[in-house]
């Protein structure tokens, strides 16, 4: 069974559109624009990744705090252009290269193998952004959630991420369960809150193996970054799986919820996507 929440994304189109006219506003010889995300945790995994391509160099010790304020030396004069992570996909035709987010890419119907840079996955970004699935405090040890947990860390996903998303969802090695236990009675409902792509797709995906130990596995897609947390907190989910642990975090502190993480499943690295140019070397020209 799959419900699906539909949100009217107000904000991120006027973001959107606010930021283009900006762009189009822009007279003369303009410098290169590589557009990226403008949340604080995405933005310096951004400007991390156009380092590591050596378009620009940013101060010692700013690493996964650093805001385009922290760029120490900018040797092709790029301009870096900050707009709502959602909306970048659409703006790859007004700038010459964007970073933007794994799930993003694939929602925005990006080829995901066109980019031409992305996070390594054996970097510090791929535990500290590790994707996991949420549960209330308390709930990690519940014999549904370490089922659904053991589902997700299996050869089975990890097969699925590894065919379906071309590197941009890489699972995790975990030292997860190697069998689930079969449901016991009254308890074999699982309601996970989900973003459509890729966790619903992965999580449809797990539905098999959790009906063969006797789980009924119910996804409810959310399209923001809020309403999971909202809903699992409410008690209105038994999980989610939607977030990095570092947003997860930052929402506790921010909230005051105790959501903690019942596993790391997958990281999804940032790549950098050409839009008006299309390799490294042409922005360096």
């Amino acid at each position: 069974m799959r419900i699906r929440t539909i949100a009217k994304a107000v904000a991120t189109v006027a973001v959107a559109g606010a930021a283009l006219a900006a762009l189009a506003g822009c007279g003369g010889a303009a410098s290169a624009k590589i557009a990226v995300p403008s949340d604080p945790t995405n933005e310096a995994r951004a400007l991390l990744l156009l380092q590591d391509q050596g378009l620009i160099t940013l101060k010692d010790g700013a690493g996964l705090s650093a805001t385009k304020n922290d760029i120490a030396d900018n040797p092709h004069n790029i301009e870096i252009v900050e707009m709502e992570a959602a909306s970048l996909p659409s703006t790859l035709p007004d700038v010459d290269m964007a970073v933007i987010n794994g799930n993003y890419a694939i929602s925005g119907g990006i080829d995901v193998s066109s980019a031409v840079a992305r996070e390594d996955a054996a970097s510090e970004a791929a535990d500290k952004y590790a994707n996991v699935v949420a549960v209330r405090e308390g709930d990690e040890g519940s014999d549904k959630i370490k089922a659904l947990v053991t589902a997700l860390q299996s050869a089975t996903a990890r097969q699925y991420m590894e065919d379906t998303y071309a590197g941009q969802v890489v699972p995790l090695d975990v030292p997860g369960n190697v069998e689930i236990e079969d449901a016991k009675d009254g308890d074999a409902r699982i309601l996970v809150g989900a973003s459509p792509a890729p966790h619903a797709e992965i999580l449809e995906q797990m539905r098999g193996i959790l009906a063969n130990h006797g789980y009924t596995l119910e996804v409810k897609e959310f399209s923001d970054y809020i309403q999971p947390n909202v809903a699992l907190a409410d008690g209105e989910l038994d999980a989610n799986y939607f977030q990095h642990i570092t947003y997860l975090e930052d929402y506790n502190a921010e909230n005051g919820t105790t959501l903690v993480s019942a596993g790391k499943i997958h990281f999804e690295p940032l790549g950098l996507y050409p839009g008006k140019t299309a390799s490294i070397e042409d922005l360096k020209k």
